[in-house]
């Protein structure tokens, strides 16, 4: 069972994030800021992917999350959930090789991008 990282600010969405990454029988952790992720993703055991809202309220990004996951764990599969970008912004400030998915968005089509993201760091 591998863990996934979730960086969310809404709760009600963090929490339909976890329960599908459960239902995938992943590891999912919760976490609501960029600064809680930036304590725990050089923690062990590592994380096998990380979700992230790319709007995350006061602070950095979700992009900035994620380049700081990547930079610790180069490979580590990448899936943003946000309501406020654009293919533009993504193919801009997202990090190579991730996932968007547009809010709101359904279970399944959440769980079919951590399923691609995780095949993909598998090969």
């Amino acid at each position: 069972m591998g863990r996934v990282l979730i960086v969310e600010d809404e709760p009600a969405i963090g929490k339909l994030i976890a329960e599908t990454l459960g239902h995938m029988g992943l590891e999912p952790v919760c976490i609501s800021s960029d600064l809680e992720a930036y304590a725990i993703l050089p923690t062990l055991p590592a994380f096998q992917a990380l979700v992230v809202d790319v709007n995350l309220g006061t602070g950095t990004t979700g992009f900035d999350v994620a380049r700081f996951a990547r930079q610790a764990v180069p490979d580590i599969p990448v899936v943003y959930v946000t309501g406020a970008v654009t293919e533009d912004s993504f193919r801009a400030f997202g990090v190579p090789g991730s996932t968007y998915i547009a809010k709101p968005f359904a279970a399944h089509a959440l769980a079919a991008a951590i399923r691609s993201q995780l095949a993909v760091a598998e090969d």
